[in-house]
């Protein structure tokens, strides 16, 4: 059974840093969530944070996902901690988890909520407790699963998901340092069996590590091997953010084109990520595909001079290749474009291409593809194809609206126009589509419903 127990630690190899250098890169952030468990680890976080001064607002919050009986006693002593070190709290529990991976799914149920409780507070920033072990374990689990450099590049310091910073400040601190302060600040901390289940591959990879620490692997080296091959993966990010924006252009209706050329006279590995970007941006996709897929579209633009165009499909994309030019845009005719509630007044983007402005409204109305209804307008230079893709406001199934950027074709339809940006040009620039991976579960965060 889960206890509440003081958690004692050899002495840390070197004190941690004072808070002001901890946090020293989340002092201009709006707000801080931070993603607070009860464990050891995010109870030093949280202490360490109580205890810098210049900090800006902050908001504790733990999640409840119902997966053993002891969990709503955890988020209580949570909440209980948090009040002692005088820092507000709140509490999310999850109502349902499907099954299959239930540790992926309640992952990603957390940082949902996580983003849902930074949205409502206005802030900018969730703040999480993992560190130098966890990036160790992290490394080897990504080496065994044979990942290249951008896998074995690891966490991060910090990266953008969704518009807000997920911040790892403590990624530099051994375990037994943060231990050593949750166990002197004196607020018992959750003992969670699960760390020590050897069914997880984490676990196992965490009993390997004092082993592998004898021959010279210890966590200090294996973070640090991590830190340079981040640094790799940031340079071949720059190297295909330079073809994209030298060679290539992005049109007002998300569809990105340039020559074939662009991607034949660089490296296959910078041609292929930076294709990979390139599509999942045009989809609106949350994860670049599989670069061993992306390869047989980099050999469709490497084919001789085809006698009209040849088109391929990939991660709800659209390739077109014609006369030693390339187009990709959102594909037409799957599952997958957004249907969303249009709330009067406000910002939303919408299937993650554009930020639309809904104006103000009476009565229920939703924003969806614009579909059959792009035969009643047209936008210089864009194909039929794309405009379909195009968010457009309905009501009762009737059009309202659709982008500014449309105009009437033929016979007025009497739509209204409202404001819609395009964001493919922002998520192919580092730390958007091109640096998000495949999440370990196929179901997105709003799949669940967080209580309080």
């Amino acid at each position: 059974m889960t206890g509440f127990v003081r958690t004692a630690a050899d002495p840390p190899e070197a004190p941690i840093a004072p808070p002001d250098v901890l946090f020293a890169g989340l002092a201009s952030a709006q707000g801080l969530v931070l993603a607070i468990s009860g464990g050891p680890d995010s109870t030093a976080l949280m202490v360490l944070v109580a205890r810098w001064a210049a900090r800006p607002p902050v908001l504790v919050a733990t999640v409840d996902h119902g997966l053993r009986a002891e969990a709503a006693a955890e988020v209580r002593l949570v909440e209980a901690n948090a009040a002692r070190l005088g820092l507000p709290c709140r509490v999310f529990r999850v109502d349902a988890l499907p099954g299959g991976n239930r540790q992926a799914a309640a992952r990603e149920a957390r940082y949902g909520c996580l983003m849902r409780a930074a949205a409502e507070a206005g802030f900018d920033t969730v703040v999480t407790a993992h560190h130098r072990e966890d990036q160790a374990e992290t490394f080897l689990l990504r080496l065994a699963r044979g990942s290249g450099v951008y896998g074995l590049g690891a966490m991060r310091d910090s990266r953008i998901v969704d518009g807000l910073v997920v911040a790892r400040p403590l990624l530099d601190c051994p375990r037994a340092a943060l231990h050593r302060v949750a166990a002197e600040s004196g607020l018992p901390v959750v003992s969670d069996p699960s760390n020590e289940d050897l069914r997880s591959d984490r676990v196992r990879m965490r009993r390997l590590l004092p082993d592998l620490a004898s021959h010279g692997f210890d966590a200090e080296r294996l973070a640090g091997t991590a830190r340079r091959l981040g640094r790799a993966a940031d340079a071949l990010d720059w190297c295909c953010e330079r073809l994209v924006f030298d060679r290539c252009a992005v049109s007002s209706a998300g569809e990105v084109s340039g020559p074939t050329d662009a991607i034949l006279d660089v490296p296959e590995e910078i041609a292929d990520r930076a294709l990979a970007r390139m599509l999942a941006a045009a989809a609106g996709a949350a994860y670049t595909p599989d670069l061993a897929r992306v390869q047989a579209i980099r050999e469709v633009l490497a084919a001789p001079a085809l006698a009209g165009k040849s088109a391929r499909t990939l991660h709800g994309a659209v390739v077109t290749v014609s006369e030693g030019r390339f187009r990709i845009a959102r594909e037409w005719g799957r599952a997958g474009l957004p249907l969303r509630p249009a709330l009067s007044g406000t910002d939303m983007v919408w299937d993650r291409r554009f930020r639309v402005a809904i104006p103000e409204l009476s009565g229920p109305h939703h924003i969806a593809a614009l579909g059959g209804g792009a035969a009643s307008f047209a936008c210089d230079g864009i194909g039929r194809s794309t405009l379909r893709t195009l968010p457009a406001l309905y009501s009762e199934g009737r059009l309202v609206a659709v982008p500014e950027l449309l105009q009437d074709s033929g016979e007025p339809v009497g739509a209204g126009r409202f404001r819609a940006e395009c964001l493919v040009r922002e998520r192919l620039r580092g730390g958007g589509a091109g640096s998000v991976r495949k999440p370990a579960s196929g179901i997105p965060p709003d799949a669940w419903t967080c209580g309080r």
